[in-house]
């Protein structure tokens, strides 16, 4: 799942870089095949419900001609998407992503400091809600608007809707104003919080992190 969503981000920015709409629609199109095994998987009836109501919601629209509705769907599937790859690591038995994450790119001593372990954890958690929320805003944004939205292009009376002046600024930069926000926020708190042991740079988690992003697939393909 983590190569279908980098695949996914791909092909979602060169599609917007290029206004190719048919790229973006791939990405949506990708996700939802790759997401399916576990969906079926998992035997859950809620679970594959949501996931034939959002396959709906693109292809019926992309079917009409409705191009940009079908487009509303990506940034719900695709915060969805990680949102779940966060959430599934915090199972019982499982080590959670972001613990993971500062084992293969800090070394295990560094988890073994006071704190970090405790954490890690809290931060996994914290980007599974996060993710989620937005997600479902996403998802309530596309289906409320007015009058861009899906129920009222379809016909479908609205009780109370959302202005669809959100359609042209919430998905391509409010919802990425809500990341780095609280990229910067959980940065500042984590060097608050775990104040009494060191923190390696910016620069260096980077570098360390491009130097072992091979080590950290393998290890997210094999903990799957």
């Amino acid at each position: 799942m983590p190569l279908v969503l980098l695949a996914c981000g791909v092909l979602a920015l060169a599609g917007g870089l290029s206004h190719r709409h048919a790229l973006s629609l791939a990405a949506a199109l990708l996700f939802l095949l790759a997401w399916l095994p576990s969906i079926l998987k998992r035997r859950s009836a809620r679970a594959l419900l949501g996931w034939v109501a959002l396959a709906a919601l693109l292809l019926v629209s992309a079917l009409l001609g409705h191009t940009q509705l079908a487009l509303m769907t990506l940034p719900v599937l695709f915060l969805a998407g990680v949102s779940w790859v966060f959430g599934r690591t915090l199972r019982r038995g499982r080590e959670p992503l972001i613990s993971r994450c500062v084992r293969i790119i800090e070394g295990e001593e560094r988890m073994d400091l006071p704190g970090v372990r405790a954490y890690t954890r809290a931060v996994t958690l914290f980007w599974a809600c996060l993710l989620g929320a937005m997600a479902l805003l996403s998802l309530t944004l596309a289906l409320l608007a007015e009058p861009a939205g899906w129920l009222t292009t379809f016909g479908v009376h609205v009780p109370f809707g959302l202005p669809g002046s959100m359609l042209a600024w919430y998905p391509e930069a409010g919802s990425w104003a809500v990341l780095a926000l609280a990229f910067a926020g959980e940065y500042l708190f984590r060097r608050w919080h775990l104040r009494r042991i060191a923190h390696p740079s910016v620069h260096h988690f980077v570098t360390q992190m491009v130097k072992r992003w091979p080590a950290l697939l393998r290890d997210a393909g094999g903990a799957a």
